[in-house]
């Protein structure tokens, strides 16, 4: 019994990375398809849609900040206790 909750304990952790840069993989999916509707609409009018191109960025923002907020909260690969490549 105890085992179990120990692997469901460890899948979890292994999880986490996955859970926390859903985010930031939508925002980077929000801006391309932002952006390539506001290319769309500037092609086909030849005018620039100032509420597409705030949209767009705001995504671009939003994705930039996400991203930031994501690296920050994983480990730093140097306080690995085990190097797959070893010691030299």
């Amino acid at each position: 019994m105890g085992e179990q909750r120990r692997r469901r304990a460890l899948q979890s952790v292994a999880d986490e990375p996955r859970k926390s840069q859903r985010p930031w993989v939508l925002a980077v999916v929000a801006f391309w398809i932002s952006a390539g509707i506001t290319l769309a609409v500037l092609l086909t009018t030849g005018k620039l849609n100032p509420i597409l191109v705030g949209i767009t960025f705001g995504a671009m923002v939003l994705g930039v900040w996400l991203k930031i907020r994501h690296q920050r909260q994983r480990p730093k690969a140097g306080n690995r206790t085990s190097d797959a490549k070893g010691s030299r």
